[in-house]
């Protein structure tokens, strides 16, 4: 009976110690591709995410519900299905399982394609190109696309790039980790209701999915703002969020958080494409630390 108790406790953990370790490569696999392969952006086509939900939509009568439930009902269903499909994966066919993984993070995770974006603006601003084409700072910082502000939108731009790298890298890798390939796929395509052009959706709308969005990213932001804590200042940084001022606005105050603690890692006294290089240094040092807590966690066996 012990023998048979201890038989299936060590197929337990082998199997769970192998998930972990499939998680973590499943994870530097992608870095590693999407750094490497710049083409990748071409087979992104995010605009798939408009037609499935088009597509269900018209299979489905919800003319009683809003469009902002419509859409969180489309999240979960993602979700959802994602996990039953995931979970017989892992069960039965585990290389398929790695396969899909990888293709569902290369998908949703932007790390490289965003830095890319921000080496575009750094050498713009390094020249001192005064009209830098707006279609590259919204890319960058999609969530100022309703601001009203028309003076000094570069450094408005340059202080949220902390914010949309929650978007682009953390919080994907996050969600990941926690729920596998369709947590960060869910994530994905929340992201892209809220933020892409080529989603119709109204304004009011909008604003309800995003007080959704401060529960969603409110752990997220704040690892990485601790994180800033251990690849910087630390006391400067703990000062910081010990003192911030956030406004009471969930959605708003999310945004403010990452963005205020961003503020005491870099000198915004250099000029702006001096203030990106700090920026960016500061994103890798902070993913470095991601990753060596996601190797932790890992041999720790923490990982569901």
């Amino acid at each position: 009976m012990h023998l048979v108790e201890k038989t299936i406790q060590g197929q337990t953990f082998h199997g769970k110690k192998f998930y972990n370790m499939s998680t973590v490569s499943i994870i530097l696999i992608s870095l590693v591709v999407e750094y490497f392969y710049d083409d990748l952006k071409k087979y992104r086509k995010d605009k798939v995410i408009s037609n499935v939900f088009d597509f269900l939509k018209s299979k489905v009568k919800l003319d009683d519900y809003s469009q902002s439930r419509i859409c969180l009902f489309f999240v979960g269903f993602v979700l959802v299905i994602g996990m039953l499909i995931a979970s017989v994966l892992n069960s039965f066919m585990p290389i398929i399982y790695l396969i899909i993984s990888c293709i569902v993070v290369l998908f949703c995770l932007r790390t490289n394609e965003f830095n890319r974006d921000i080496e575009e603006l750094k050498i713009k601003l390094e020249f001192k190109n005064d009209n830098i084409d707006k279609n590259l700072l919204f890319k960058l910082c999609p969530n100022l696309r309703q601001t009203r502000a028309k003076n000094n939108i570069n450094n408005l731009v340059i202080n949220n790039l902390f914010f949309n790298s929650i978007r682009n890298t953390f919080s994907i890798l996050f969600f990941f980790i926690i729920l596998g390939a369709p947590g960060a796929l869910a994530y994905k395509v929340l992201d892209f209701i809220l933020y892409s052009e080529d989603f119709k959706i109204d304004q009011k709308n909008k604003q309800n999915l995003k007080k959704y969005m401060y529960f969603i990213d409110y752990i997220p932001i704040r690892l990485t703002a601790y994180c800033f804590s251990i690849v910087s200042n630390y006391d400067k940084v703990i000062d910081k969020i010990d003192n911030l001022e956030l406004s009471n606005n969930l959605y708003s105050s999310n945004i403010e958080y990452i963005n205020q603690t961003g503020e005491c890692v870099y000198d915004d006294s250099q000029k702006e494409s001096e203030q990106i290089i700090q920026i960016q240094n500061i994103l890798s040092r902070t993913l470095i630390a991601w990753l060596g807590l996601i190797l932790l966690m890992s041999f720790g066996g923490i990982f569901v």
